[in-house]
C-alpha cells in the first residue's frame, strides 16, 4: 500500500487531484479560443495601454483597458499556470463586459518559477499593484476600492495581495489597497503541491510552503472575498477554499465560497466574462458598479 503524503492521499492520489490538465483532456483548446476571443476583441480597437512596464523584467508587464469617461473603478486580473506556465496574453477578452459596464482592467503578467522563486514573483505582483494604485491619475481611473481576480495560481495570488501589509510595501500605500478580492479556483495552502510533481520547479519546502500560504497570513487588508470554485474541480479544490474562507471570517471579515455547478478547471474562466453567471455578478458586486 503506498504511503500517504498529505491527509490520507498517497502521491498520485493527490497529484490526480491538482492535475488538472489529466482531469480536462482537451484543455489546450481553452486556451486557443481564448486567444481568438482576444485578437477578436483588439480588432475592436478598445482604449488600452497595451504592455504597460510596472518593473525592467520582460514579464513585468501589464495591459491596461479604459472605458469611456475617468473615475472608473478598476479590476486587476492575474493569470494562472501553477507559477511556471502561461502569460497575460490570451485573456484580454474578459476585459470587454467590464468595459462596457463603465470598469477599468488591468491584465497583469509576472515572473515564472523557475526563473524566480515565490519571494520574486509575489513581489511582482505586489509592485504591479502599487504601480497601478499610484498611477491611477495618467490613466483616468478611480485610485480606491481596487477589487483583484485571478485564476488558479492567480487566485492563490489573489488571495496573498488581499493578505498584504501595504504600507510595508511601500509607505505611500494604502492598507486598504485592495478593497474586494475573487480567487477563481485558487489554492491557498502550498504544502499538498509540493508533495506532487507540480511543486519539483516551484523550489518550495515545508517552511517556504507556509510563508507563500494565504491559509496562514492574516487578513491585512479586510478586503470582501468570493472564492470562486468549478463544480468539477474536485474535493481538494472544495476543501481549500471552504476552508480558506473560515480563515478569513476568522478576522470577522466577509467571505463566501461560489460553486459554479457544471464547471471545470478551465471553463471557469469564461465564466468571469459571462454577464449571467453568478462569479460575474459577484465580481460586479465587490466592484460595487
Amino acid at each position: 500500500m503506498a504511503q500517504s503524503v498529505y491527509l490520507h492521499y498517497d502521491r498520485d492520489a493527490l497529484y490526480a487531484q491538482y492535475n488538472n490538465r489529466a482531469k480536462v483532456p482537451d484543455f489546450t483548446t481553452y486556451g486557443k479560443a481564448w486567444t481568438e476571443r482576444t485578437e477578436a476583441f483588439h480588432a475592436r480597437k478598445p482604449k488600452a495601454y497595451l504592455d504597460v512596464a510596472y518593473g525592467s523584467g520582460p514579464r513585468q508587464r501589464i495591459d491596461i483597458y479604459l472605458p469611456d469617461g475617468r473615475d472608473a473603478p478598476l479590476l486587476a486580473w492575474i493569470h494562472g499556470g501553477y507559477w511556471q506556465w502561461n502569460d497575460k496574453e490570451p485573456l484580454g477578452f474578459l476585459a470587454e463586459p467590464f468595459l462596457a459596464a463603465g470598469i477599468a482592467f488591468a491584465n497583469i503578467e509576472y515572473t515564472l518559477c523557475p526563473q524566480t522563486d515565490f519571494a520574486g514573483l509575489i513581489g511582482d505582483v505586489r509592485n504591479a499593484l502599487a504601480f497601478l494604485w499610484r498611477e491611477a491619475g495618467r490613466y483616468g481611473y478611480r485610485r480606491g476600492g481596487m477589487t483583484v481576480s485571478g485564476h488558479s495560481a492567480g487566485g492563490h495570488l489573489t488571495a496573498t495581495m488581499a493578505a498584504t501589509d501595504w504600507p510595508d510595501v511601500g509607505s505611500d500605500l494604502p492598507w486598504d489597497l485592495v478593497a474586494g478580492a475573487v480567487p477563481v479556483s485558487g489554492i491557498f495552502d502550498l504544502e499538498p503541491i509540493r508533495h506532487t510533481p507540480i511543486g519539483d520547479p516551484l523550489g518550495l519546502d515545508a517552511g517556504l510552503a507556509v510563508a507563500w500560504s494565504p491559509m496562514f497570513m492574516p487578513a491585512r487588508t479586510g478586503a470582501r472575498l468570493a472564492i470562486a470554485v468549478g463544480g468539477t474541480e474536485g474535493p481538494e479544490f472544495y476543501r481549500q477554499a471552504e476552508e480558506f474562507a473560515t480563515h478569513w471570517r476568522g478576522y470577522g471579515h466577509e467571505a463566501k465560497v461560489l460553486s459554479l455547478p457544471g464547471e471545470h478547471h478551465f471553463s471557469i474562466v469564461e465564466k468571469v466574462a459571462d454577464g449571467d453567471s453568478t462569479l460575474h455578478q459577484a465580481l460586479r458586486r465587490l466592484i460595487g458598479w
